[in-house]
């Protein structure tokens, strides 16, 4: 697919400078987390930013769990192996561990994932940002502008394709035109709520999916905010993290593959990745724990509990 390098013109710079700096070495590091009466963001600066290496096992039978929920998870890493016939707990960010073990989850459902049932191949995901914020973004800190580029546009971060053509857009007209709300779990969850009802459409193909990744106060609300105020710091919405669930571990040419699932609240889609590993998303849009079983036709069964309103990207080979 052909890239749009003049619409990028200010990211650009910023790739020549990162590729001068190996990747290789970038560490898994946490969000910084920061509380707005309206929920939780993740605060980048020129000393630090969060990062995530691909958690994605190479042995058989071993799983790994990147969770995110409304509580403060933001791409935490649960490890574990299949056909044990015990419960792994995924502990949200603000629950007592013993409290999380001895409550009884209020559902449970049951994942049926078969990676010989095939659809449509996806088309990857393509992120934007507007002329103005361009501009805008030249006015910080190299590094942090560095970060901005390391955070969707590299394996560490969410690998979000920088193209400016449009396909399928997830945004929302409603999304882009309201005040940003800071800390929005409910805007990030109806994103991913949207994306997951698309890729589970029982089609050939599916065109890129499209989303402005980066505003201002005053642009609408976006994965990322900047704060155009002191040009010191940007903010990672929830939308960035429930969006990097998919842009992180489902690259374009993954294929869809059978994920049975019978609970309306909870959502799942399956992929199989081109290096044949098995990425499973699932979203629990319940105001309560659920416990979750996936029975794969080549690995066998697991079970989680997953706290409620969270998001979680199951990835083996």
């Amino acid at each position: 697919m052909a890239k749009n390098m003049n619409s990028m013109g200010f990211f650009l710079a910023i790739s020549l400078i990162g590729m001068l700096v190996s990747h290789s070495n970038q560490e898994t590091l946490p969000c910084a987390l920061k509380e707005y009466s309206t929920g939780l963001v993740c605060v980048c600066n020129a000393k630090y930013c969060d990062y995530l290496d691909d958690p994605t096992p190479s042995e058989e039978y071993v799983f790994a769990v990147v969770s995110s929920s409304k509580s403060g998870l933001r791409f935490a890493t649960t490890h574990g192996q299949f056909n044990l016939y015990k419960k792994y707990y995924i502990f949200d960010y603000d629950q007592l561990i013993a409290r999380s073990m001895e409550a009884p989850a209020a559902e449970s459902i049951e994942i049926e994932v078969d990676r010989e049932q095939r659809w449509q191949k996806t088309e990857g995901f393509i992120g934007s940002i507007s002329d103005s914020i361009e501009n805008i973004l030249k006015m910080f800190p190299k590094k942090l502008r560095k970060h901005i580029y390391q955070s969707f546009f590299t394996q560490h971060g969410i690998n979000v394709d920088f193209i400016r053509d449009l396909g399928f857009d997830v945004s929302e007209k409603s999304l882009e035109d309201s005040d940003p709300i800071f800390g929005s779990w409910e805007r990030g969850e109806q994103f991913a709520q949207n994306l997951l009802k698309y890729l589970n459409t029982d089609s050939n193909e599916t065109e890129p999916i499209n989303c402005n990744i980066l505003l201002d106060y005053e642009g609408g609300d976006a994965p990322m905010i900047a704060n155009t105020t002191n040009h010191f710091e940007v903010y990672k919405q929830p939308l960035f993290y429930t969006m990097g669930h998919f842009t992180k571990f489902i690259a374009g040419g993954s294929v869809r593959i059978a994920a049975e699932n019978k609970n309306d609240n909870v959502d799942v889609v399956a992929f199989l990745r081109a290096d044949q590993s098995v990425a499973v998303i699932i979203l629990n849009r319940n105001p309560v724990s659920v416990d979750v079983g996936i029975q794969d036709t080549y690995r066998g069964a697991v079970l989680f509990k997953i706290p409620p309103h969270s998001i979680h990207t199951v990835l083996y080979i």
